[in-house]
């Protein structure tokens, strides 16, 4: 917009038809200024018939449960290589968009679990949606833009969320299908199973034992997604084995592309243990966390 201000003080001195004058040509230079930019795009609906247009945004999907005022808000700077990859366009950024941050130069991106560049993890949530192009020159800029970096967030609403974003992120969110976060330690449930059974997705972080069983027990893996962690001991001496759900992902000593592992072998079974998590790339890894050498068996 155009400034007159500075002639304030001038006008003053002028008489009252020139002062008339003055401040007509300054309303109609403004009133012109206003329709340049409207002509160079910079209202898009400008031109359009008058009427109700089809959706442009939409804000329904709030990330938060709460009170906004819980929110936790920080500045940062957008890079201009963020993209919402579920959006038409994907340089238009969506409310609840996971943000990570780039180490080298400490620009928020989009969070993706399989980067190197430090945005791998989860810091942030986009909490206003932001379109990366520029309306003059339709190219994407970084730009300033309000993070939210703790409070209460609704996991259905957040997108491109996973485990291990919500796992790095539970120290300053709280997840309302998770309110006591995941930072327990060792686990956040125990868990004994005397019979087979199939891991769930909500067994997130137990760990499990069989206790009192009378024969062997599988445990069968969930359908792989990144961030799952379970352990899982043996106190009975039976045969205790941990099998994937598609096979072929699992990787233990000397094979990388395992069915199952297993401790069955006698007098080498009570008190061993297992912690099976999984990993961005869809793969189980297995670590053999016993008190002592047990020999596992890889299948």
């Amino acid at each position: 917009m155009l400034q007159f201000d500075y002639l304030a003080p001038q006008v003053d001195q002028l008489s009252r038809r020139a002062r008339r004058d003055f401040w007509r040509d300054r309303h109609n230079l403004a009133r012109r200024d206003i329709l340049a930019r409207r002509w160079q795009g910079f209202y898009s609906g400008f031109g359009n018939v008058p009427g109700i247009g089809s959706t442009v945004e939409t804000y329904e999907a709030a990330p938060t449960w709460a009170r906004h005022s819980l929110l936790v808000w920080a500045p940062g700077m957008i890079s201009s290589a963020a993209i919402d990859s579920g959006n038409t366009p994907t340089t238009t950024l969506r409310p609840g968009l996971v943000l990570g941050k780039i180490t080298a130069s400490a620009l928020w991106t989009n969070y993706s679990p399989t980067a190197t560049d430090g945005s791998q993890v989860a810091q942030g949530v986009l909490g206003i949606g932001l379109p990366m192009l520029d309306p003059f020159t339709n190219a994407v800029n970084a730009k300033q833009w309000g993070i939210i970096v703790g409070g209460p967030l609704q996991t259905g609403k957040l997108l491109g969320l996973d485990l291990q974003a919500q796992a790095a992120m539970s120290a300053r969110f709280i997840f309302d299908t998770n309110t006591t976060g995941n930072g327990r330690f060792p686990a956040q449930n125990f868990v004994t199973k005397t019979a087979n059974y199939q891991v769930l997705a909500t067994d997130n972080l137990a760990s499990f034992d069989n206790e009192g069983a009378a024969g062997p027990v599988t445990f069968t893996l969930p359908p792989i997604l990144n961030g799952y962690s379970f352990n899982f001991r043996g106190r009975a001496a039976q045969n205790l084995i941990v099998a994937s759900s598609e096979g072929a992902n699992m990787e233990a000593l000397n094979n990388l592309v395992a069915n199952s592992v297993a401790f069955q072998t006698g007098s080498q079974i009570v008190g061993g243990e297992f912690q099976v998590f999984s990993t961005p790339d869809l793969k189980w890894i297995v670590r053999n966390l016993s008190a002592g050498t047990n020999t596992v068996t890889v299948a």
